[in-house]
């Protein structure tokens, strides 16, 4: 069996800042200034598919898919080239045969290498199954004579179909499967014999179960719920609605999770109520590494897209939701970015300590566990660029990464406690759970698998959350004295939109908006001689984070992530030797750029409900509210790149749209707006995240944004989360 989940797209993405890693060389560059189109090299790293199994090549510009393009295995890789190619769309095939299992993979004009590895890569019998009647929650899984007839395979349904791939090297053909319902109710129909062909497609007509459907229809996709023994021992779930606690919270991640955990300690009872399961117990940077994204592994469509623009899924429910996930990165808002209407009450609690409390800010770069350092070559890095670079801020780039046993000065202390790696909220709610005290699980309870459908109300109050149970299947009613959603920036105001909410502003589910960000992706190479030479270290690696000093409204309003060797983004590796053939820590020293902008909310961008068990609808605009500084990006690139050594001729003088990735789409990531606060109840929430027609309902994640930051969402998030716990505790 192979992974239902991935494409090749989604195993390429990177999940560090948003960085795309899809990089050209300098000369790649200087080819596409002159309007050339140079040679495309695409390579496909396999051991499973080696001679004497043939792979080639079908394409868009290969006679529409129709003729193979040959190629040679060298070392450890199939090679293909096409000269004076442009955008195309391409598959891998096996033997002339089998086609690769997922997407198209889209090649663009002027990229000039394209490495794919397995599992990215596969071949596999797919057993499709469409069905209106069977889809989540109730769950479809595949049975075979191969695996033995008591061995459930998993399948992802997207859409309106289930489907199963079965990995050609595991699976030789004539072999019988037959589909089973809920892991316990065969097909009535015959087996279904997989001999040499590739695709076996099936519908509600061709196949049947001796049941009717009764499990609840939530509408997502690659969401299906099965509870595992752990996460009844470990969290302990129940059912139980017949109780009233003192506050109800809607998610579990970085909102919820912090929120949740601080009210408790506090002697506050505390529900939290979680769609997923477990997934991951700690951030994937803690777990073994692997070609696989674990993202796009995990992430579902939770929406049906309105419009032209190609606004990003990304939503997971699990326990932590995406927290175990994130990348890490916890910058501050600046003054510029708490732009009108952001409540100056709000900006003041974040950015400034009261009498002998420390800020918001403060509290949440420790919550968080911010890094102090990557060591000496960053700090040196540091040093050269603030000096070389007076019109600006330089830092390391704000980052969870816990280093408990360095000082502010990066020196070794006493190891007196293990570092526990980027936060999640999962660890942080298992490890409460794990302890029957005040600051453990004596006022704490999470309920898993719980998607929450609707909030009763009445006469200006939040009476209940209406969940079903998706393990137990029935519905349930969880009654809090306050109810605070924390879902995220299109669930929130889905689960709002639902509830028929009062919404004195009209403004419930308006302004999804995410904040537009340019990647330089030429791929530039640092010196290894020279004065500059030091920096060209292959085995330095240095995350770095710009702002201009005079950064304002309209004026240099970006932030700037700068990283050397980016191949040293996450290096946890056990295996010596896979470490040397992946990151390599020889060869080249290169550099990536990326600037991130703030931005108003669009008003015309909107999340709209389609009722309950379907999917809402999402229309966002491409953000081009940082178009006009496009060209201004240039002399910026240039100042910081040749103050590290990049020669001045290898930087283009205007504005080559190849040698840029425009993340003006938007994303799930960083979105919100869809329940904004404002002054003087102009919002969908006062300064207190309280709904203005609700004395205790509450919303707590980036939907309560006013404006969209530079700053990545998660330390605002997390800092807002506190400062709602004060509120809730007095």
């Amino acid at each position: 069996m192979i992974n239902q989940f991935s494409t090749a797209d989604e195993v390429r993405r990177g999940y560090h800042s948003g960085l795309s890693g899809k990089v050209i060389d300098v000369k790649a560059a200087k080819e596409l200034e002159a309007n050339r189109t140079p040679q495309t090299r695409v390579e496909f790293v396999t051991g499973k598919y080696r001679p004497p199994a043939v792979i080639t090549v079908r394409s868009s510009i290969d006679n529409d898919w129709k003729d193979d393009r040959t190629g040679s295995f060298v070392g450890d890789r199939w090679v293909f080239t096409f000269d004076n190619a442009p955008d195309f769309e391409m598959k891998f095939v096996l033997n002339q045969t089998f086609w690769m299992s997922g997407g198209n993979i889209s090649i663009k004009s002027g990229e000039p290498e394209h490495t794919f590895h397995e599992p990215a890569i596969s071949f596999a019998y797919e057993l499709s199954f469409q069905t209106e009647k069977w889809q989540p929650n109730h769950l479809v899984t595949l049975r075979n004579s191969r695996d033995g007839w008591r061995r459930d395979v998993y399948g992802v349904f997207r859409g309106d179909t289930w489907k199963f791939l079965l990995d050609l090297s595991n699976y030789d053909p004539g072999f019988e499967a037959k589909f089973f319902l809920d892991r316990s109710i065969p097909m009535d129909e015959d087996v279904i014999e997989i001999n040499h062909g590739q695709y076996y497609n099936y519908d509600d007509k061709k196949v049947s179960f001796p049941a009717e459907p009764s499990q609840f229809r939530h509408g997502y996709d690659n969401f299906s719920t099965v509870e595992w023994p752990i996460e009844q021992s470990i969290v302990s779930t129940r059912g139980q609605d017949d109780e009233e606690y003192d506050t109800v919270i809607v998610g579990s991640g970085i909102a919820g999770g912090i929120l949740g955990d601080a009210l408790s300690e506090r002697g506050k009872r505390v529900l939290i109520l979680e769609a997923g399961g477990v997934r991951l117990p700690v951030h994937q940077d803690q777990l073994p590494r692997g070609e696989q994204s674990l993202v796009g592994r995990d992430e579902l469509v939770h929406f049906d897209r309105s419009g032209t623009a190609d606004f990003q899924k990304g939503a997971i429910f699990s326990l932590g939701g995406r927290s175990p996930y994130w990348s890490g990165l916890i910058p501050r808002m600046q003054d510029y970015e708490f732009r009108e209407p952001w409540p100056d009450a709000v900006k003041q609690a974040l950015t400034t300590a009261e009498s002998s409390q420390p800020s918001r800010y403060d509290q949440a770069e420790q919550t968080l566990k911010k890094g102090v350092t990557l060591g000496a070559f960053q700090r040196r890095i540091l040093d050269h660029l603030c000096k070389e670079l007076p019109d600006y801020d330089v830092e390391e780039l704000p980052r969870s990464y816990h280093q408990p046993n360095i000082d502010s000065q990066g020196v070794m202390q006493n190891l007196l406690r293990r570092a526990n790696g980027v936060f999640s909220s999962s660890d942080l709610l298992l490890e409460s759970l794990g302890f029957s005290e005040l600051n453990g699980n004596h006022n704490l309870r999470i309920n898993l698998h719980q998607l929450a459908t609707r909030i009763e109300h009445t006469d200006g109050r939040a009476t209940a959350v209406v969940c079903q149970d998706l393990v137990g299947g029935v519905e349930r009613h969880y009654r809090g004295k306050n109810i605070v959603l924390a879902c995220g920036s299109v669930e929130s105001a889905k689960l709002a939109l639902n509830s028929q909410l009062d919404d004195p502003k009209k403004r419930i589910g308006r302004g999804l908006t995410d904040h537009p960000t340019y990647f330089y992706k030429v791929d530039h190479v640092l010196p290894q001689t020279g004065p500059f030479g030091w920096i060209g270290n292959p085995t330095g690696h240095a995350k770095v984070m710009l702002r201009h000093k005079d950064a304002a409204p309209g004026v240099h309003p970006y932030n700037i992530e700068l990283l050397i060797n980016p191949r040293y983004w996450d290096t946890r590796f056990v295996d010596d030797n896979l470490w040397q053939s992946r990151v390599d820590p020889g060869g080249d020293s290169k550099v990536e750029i990326k600037f991130i902008f703030d931005s108003p909310l669009n008003n015309k961008n909107f999340v709209r409900s389609n009722g309950i068990g379907r999917k809402p609808e999402v229309s966002v605009a491409r953000n081009e509210t940082a178009a006009c500084y496009k060209e201004g990006l240039l002399p910026v690139r240039d100042e910081i790149l040749t103050k590290l050594g990049v020669p001045e001729c290898d930087l283009s003088k205007t504005w080559v749209p190849k040698q840029w990735d425009e993340g003006v789409n938007g994303s799930v990531h960083h979105a919100g707006g869809t329940l904004r606060m404002a002054k003087d109840g102009r919002g969908v929430v006062d300064e207190n995240l309280a709904f203005l027609a609700y004395e205790n309902l509450y919303c707590c994640d980036a939907s309560v944004f006013a404006s969209i930051p530079a700053a990545n969402p998660s330390l605002t998030v997390a800092a807002l989360s506190l400062r709602l716990a004060d509120h809730l505790s007095p």
